[in-house]
């Protein structure tokens, strides 16, 4: 029910190898990506969260203070009967939803392993290196079927 009124297409991408040109200075990456047509996205949590070090408490100890930043915290439900039966994810995957990169934090499993409940973190003006899949009638295979025949 919830994939019905809150699902999204995401796409789940698995990082796969880096290299890295020494002389020209150029990154490449490979990566899979996997496509979910529904999973539940759940709202931003904005909330702000507030970093002191000890350094920071040593240095100025009559003014104690810190940095504040809002990171965007969002969660994935993803259904896996959406994904193939040998996938997981792993805390190195990130997720492509609506042009934003989330990189994934926390990852929970739910009861019998139906599903699984991601929390993401929202990485402004990352590149994701967005996969588009193209749509297809529902088929991956297309048959078709000849028949000859002799008259006698």
């Amino acid at each position: 029910m919830m994939k019905k009124e809150y699902g999204s297409p995401i796409t789940v991408y698995q990082l796969g190898s880096v290299s890295t040109n020494h002389d020209t200075g150029v990154k490449t990456q490979t990566h899979t990506s996997t496509f979910v047509r529904r999973a539940v996205v759940l709202p931003v949590d904005l909330t702000r969260d507030v970093i002191q070090t000890i350094s920071m408490i040593s240095a100025n100890k009559k003014v104690v203070q810190g940095g504040t930043f809002d990171p965007g915290m969002r969660r994935f439900i993803i259904d896996r009967t959406d994904v193939p039966s040998t996938y997981d994810i792993h805390q190195d995957d990130w997720i492509g939803f609506d042009g934003a990169r989330y990189n994934v934090k926390k990852v929970e499993v739910f009861e019998q392993s139906t599903a699984w409940l991601v929390h993401a973190k929202l990485i402004e003006g990352a590149p994701i290196y967005e996969d588009y899949h193209a749509k297809t009638n529902g088929y991956l295979l297309s048959l078709t079927q000849t028949v000859t025949g002799i008259v006698v």
